[in-house]
């Protein structure tokens, strides 16, 4: 065996290793799953390339020399440094199947989570990790593989999908609530809003001409939540009528926790969009998410219904 730089096989070198541990080339042989002769062969080698014996045969025993045993000790530190260091690569790697998704409380849990259960069967070695943010995420700290980001235009400096744009706003309420309405008008409901839809009950009033009622505040009795996922259980639990975006309200609805209480249908002028950093888009892990969740979304546009009247932007 010649020395390639100075430096022996690694298959030799556990041969060696592992001669030296069991001071034995048949137990070797055995953990490597290689003959005896193969060991003994390469032990032999590995003196003679050296120039220096590493064992002593005693009466068919294999005794570590001196310089063989200093040696062992310190082929087993090494041996043991790259087990550890190709654990630490293999970990990594499977790391790197892990996908970090920012994604808005609300649609995060109203919408993305019932559908993740499909994504797991068609890619079960894709870890998707969800952090909810009901903020811009600008990716400056590199904490996010992607985005679902609510807005009326794309985040600068990040690559975009449109995902969504053209949901509609509802007017929902409890079915308790909706049974109030066959003797009550909607204007004299207690009203429930969201922040980050604040004119959507101003554009209603102005299609009822109902624009000087909106600045008396009916005796306080209207209710305002910061969060979507807010606003829809305040909905469920009778608090008043709300105007809430279909893709938020998909469960409550299929489940009659809440009705339409009116056909009034207005565009939402909060896009979806999925958004991430230029240097990630050919990521597998990356590409597989976007392309099921821009089936996801065609298959929600799907069921949408057609509006009963015709929908007016907000």
């Amino acid at each position: 065996m010649s020395l390639r730089r100075g430096i022996p096989s690694l298959s030799t070198l556990q041969a060696f290793e592992a001669s030296a541990r069991h001071q034995s080339f048949s137990k070797a042989a055995a953990e490597l799953n290689q003959t005896h002769g193969a060991v003994c062969k390469k032990v032999n080698e590995l003196e003679a390339s050296l120039g220096v014996a590493l064992f002593e045969r005693v009466k068919q025993r294999l005794v570590l020399t001196e310089a063989g045993a200093d040696y062992a000790h310190r082929i087993r530190i090494n041996l043991e440094q790259i087990r550890q260091d190709t654990h630490q690569l293999l970990a990594a790697n499977r790391e790197s199947s892990t996908l970090r998704v920012a994604v808005g409380v609300t649609y995060g849990a109203q919408w993305l989570v019932p559908r993740l259960p499909g994504f797991q069967r068609l890619y079960p070695d894709i870890h998707v990790r969800l952090t909810g943010r009901d903020q811009p995420t600008y990716f400056h700290d590199l904490s996010f593989d992607v985005a679902i980001h609510f807005e009326q235009s794309p985040l600068p400096g990040l690559a975009s999908k449109l995902l969504l744009a053209d949901d509609e706003v509802w007017m929902v309420a409890a079915p308790a609530v909706a049974d109030e309405l066959a003797t009550r008008d909607i204007a004299s409901m207690p009203w429930i809003h969201t922040r980050d839809l604040p004119t959507v009950w101003m554009a209603w009033s102005e299609t009822a001409g109902l624009e000087e009622t909106r600045h008396l505040l009916r005796d306080g009795s209207d209710h305002f939540f910061d969060f979507f996922i807010m606003a829809i259980r305040a909905a469920v639990a009778g608090l008043g009528v709300a105007l809430l975006p279909r893709v938020l309200i998909e469960q409550e609805l299929a489940t009659r926790q809440l009705v339409r209480v009116s056909d009034y249908a207005a565009i939402n002028s909060q896009k979806t969009y999925l958004m991430f950093p230029e240097q990630k888009r050919d990521w597998a892990p990356l590409a597989a998410f976007a392309a099921w969740i821009e089936a996801e979304m065609t298959r929600y546009r799907a069921t949408a219904s057609l509006p009963l009247n015709a929908a007016h932007p907000l």
